[in-house]
C-alpha cells in the first residue's frame, strides 16, 4: 500500500501540434481489434520486466526504472503517425515515518502513521465516535479538546480527519475494518478545505474494537505522536496525439507508467501500459475523424499525480476539446473480473455519475455482450487517473480487473474465478510480474480499449459534446462520500488501483 501525499508544481509543458497523416482506411472496431495478439502482449510484459529487473526489481517514479520505461515505450510510438511529447513536473513526496499511540499508559503495538499527517504529539481523553465519523452528526458535543476513535469506511481517512477537526477534535485513531496489514493515508489538506490534517494514526481491527468496548460512553488518557519526512524530485507524463483527426474533438485514452517500490508492476499498471502501446501501434493502419491521444501517466501510484497535474495545468480552451477520458488501469489480474466504471450511478453512488460517463459505460457493456464474456459495474469512485478529468468537467470511463479486494462468490461463478481470494493476490508486491498476469482477461480488455478507441475515433454522435464552458479549478475538492449499494457489498466496489492509501 503507498504512503505518500503530494505537492506539485509546474515544470514544463508544451503546447501538442497537429498536422494530417497519410491517407489510410477509416478505423474499424473488428479490424483493428483483430491484429491484437496476447502473443505480443505476452513479449511486451517480459520487455518490461526486464527492465524493473535491470533496475532494482521496480519502476517507482524518480528511478532508473520509470525513465527506462518511458524511453522504452517512446520507442515503440511512430512519431509519423502522432505527435509526441514528454510533460515534465514536479513532486513533493511526504512519507510516514510511523505513527504512535498510547492509551492509559500502554503504548500499542502494529501502529500505522498517516502520510499527510503533521509532525505533532497530542495527548487528551479519546473518545469512541459512533458510525464512521464522515458526518458532523456522528460526533458528540463533548468531542471538543479529545481524541476521536473512529471506524475505517464510508469515507476517505481525509474526510473523517477534517470533519473530526470541525468538530473540535485535536486528534484521531481510525482503526481497521478487516484483518489484512493497510498502510494508510491522507492526501493533501487542501483539496479537503483544509489549513492541515490533525494528527491521525491507524491501529488494527481487534484493537480498535477491544478500546470500543473498553471506553464504552467514557474516555482514557490518551496520546498520538505523528512523524513524516519530505522529498522533492521529478516525473513525467508521455503524450502522443494522433497527426489526423479532428483536433477539436480529442479522445484521451490514458494509463500509467511507474509502479510501487515493492515490484515490478506488471499488472499494476504494465497492463494499461502495453495495452495502449498495442492499440497506439494497431492504429497507425488506419485514419481517424477524432483525433486519438494516448496518455502514459506518471506517479499515479503516490498519489494520481501527473495525471492530475495535466488535468489541472491544461488552459480552458484545451480541456473543451477533450471529448471523454478512458481509463485503463489494471488489465490483467490472476483472478480477475470484467468490471466496468459505474459512469451511471446505477450500481454504486458517486458524484461524478454524468451522462457522457453512463454512455461510455455502455460503450464497454456493448462490447462484452458481443464477445459473449460476463462483465460487472465497479465504483465510479476516483480511484484512479480519470479523476483529474472528472473534476474538470469531462466525462470518462474504463476498464478494472480488480486489486486487493476479495472476489465474492457471485463473481467466482460469474468469471470461473476463486471465491475468498483477492482478485489480484500480487498487488503491490514483488511478485507483480509476467507470471501474475491472466492472458484471458489481459486481451479481452485490450480489444475492448481497440473498440472504444476505434467507435469514438469514428463518430461521437450522440456524445453531449461540447459541454458547457466551466471555469476549471486546480485539482478540485476529494471530499465527496463514496459508499456501494448495499445489495452490492464491497467486492465489486473498486474503481482502480491507486488512492488506496485514502480510501475509506
Amino acid at each position: 500500500m503507498k504512503t505518500s501525499a503530494f505537492v506539485l508544481s509546474a515544470l514544463a509543458a508544451a503546447p501538442l501540434v497537429a498536422a494530417a497523416p497519410a491517407a489510410a482506411p477509416l478505423v474499424e472496431s473488428n479490424k483493428l481489434r483483430r491484429v491484437l495478439l496476447r502473443s505480443e502482449l505476452r513479449a511486451r510484459a517480459e520487455e518490461l520486466h526486464a527492465i524493473a529487473v535491470r533496475n532494482g526489481g521496480n519502476r517507482y517514479w524518480g528511478t532508473a526504472g520509470h525513465w527506462d520505461t518511458l524511453s522504452w515505450i517512446e520507442a515503440q510510438i511512430d512519431t509519423n503517425y502522432y505527435n509526441v511529447e514528454r510533460q515534465y513536473f514536479n513532486i513533493t513526496e511526504q512519507t510516514s515515518l510511523g505513527g504512535w499511540v498510547t492509551i492509559d499508559g500502554v503504548a500499542y503495538e502494529n501502529v500505522n502513521g498517516m502520510a499527510g499527517s503533521p509532525n505533532k504529539t497530542v495527548t487528551a481523553p479519546i473518545i469512541n465516535v459512533k458510525n464512521f465519523g464522515c458526518v458532523a452528526s456522528d460526533y458528540p458535543e463533548s468531542i471538543a479538546g479529545k481524541i476521536a476513535l473512529v471506524a475505517r469506511g464510508d469515507c476517505y481517512f481525509a474526510v473523517k480527519n477534517v470533519v473530526a477537526q470541525t468538530a473540535g477534535a485535536i486528534g484521531i485513531v481510525v482503526y481497521n475494518n478487516d484483518d489484512t496489514n493497510f498502510q494508510p493515508g491522507l492526501g493533501y489538506p487542501k483539496d479537503y478545505n483544509a489549513t492541515e490534517f490533525i494528527p491521525a494514526a491507524f491501529i488494527t481491527k481487534s484493537d480498535g474494537r477491544a478500546l470500543v468496548t473498553r471506553l464504552g460512553d467514557g474516555t482514557l488518557p490518551a496520546t498520538v505522536k505523528t512523524l513524516t519526512s519530505q522529498t522533492s524530485g521529478i516525473s513525467a507524463n508521455l503524450i502522443a496525439t494522433t497527426k489526423g483527426g479532428d483536433q477539436n474533438q480529442i479522445i484521451t485514452v490514458g494509463a500509467h507508467t511507474d509502479s510501487v517500490k515493492a515490484g515490478p508492476g506488471i499488472n499494476d499498471n504494465g497492463s494499461g501500459t502495453i495495452a495502449q502501446i498495442e492499440v497506439a501501434k494497431a492504429l497507425t493502419k488506419y485514419s481517424v475523424n477524432n483525433a486519438i491521444r494516448f496518455c502514459w501517466w506518471g506517479a499515479e501510484e503516490v498519489g494520481l499525480v501527473g495525471s492530475r497535474y495535466y488535468a489541472s495545468h491544461i488552459p480552458e480552451e484545451e480541456a473543451a476539446k477533450i471529448v471523454m477520458n478512458l481509463n485503463f488501469d489494471m488489465l490483467a489480474s490472476p483472478n480477475y473480473m470484467f468490471g466496468i466504471y459505474d459512469g451511471d450511478a446505477s450500481d454504486f453512488e458517486s458524484p461524478y455519475a454524468t451522462n457522457g460517463s453512463a454512455l461510455i459505460e455502455q460503450t464497454f457493456i456493448d462490447f462484452f455482450k458481443e464477445v459473449g464474456k460476463p462483465s460487472v459495474p465497479t465504483a465510479f469512485s476516483g480511484r484512479s487517473d480519470y479523476q483529474g478529468f472528472l473534476q474538470i468537467n469531462i466525462p470518462a470511463g474504463g476498464l478494472f480487473t480488480g486489486a486487493e479486494e476479495i472476489m465474492s462468490a457471485e463473481e467466482a461463478v460469474l468469471f470461473n474465478g476463486k471465491a475468498g481470494v483477492a482478485y489480484d493476490v500480487c498487488y503491490h508486491q514483488a511478485c507483480d510480474d509476467v507470471k501474475n498476469l491472466n492472458f484471458d482477461a489481459f486481451i479481452t480488455n485490450t480489444k475492448s480499449m481497440a473498440d472504444a478507441v476505434a467507435k469514438y475515433g469514428r463518430s461521437i454522435a450522440g456524445f453531449p459534446f461540447p459541454r458547457p464552458a466551466v471555469k476549471l479549478t486546480p485539482r478540485g475538492p476529494l471530499s465527496e462520500t463514496m459508499v456501494a449499494r448495499p445489495h452490492l457489498g464491497k467486492h465489486s466496489g473498486q474503481g482502480g488501483c491507486s488512492n488506496a492509501n485514502v480510501e475509506a
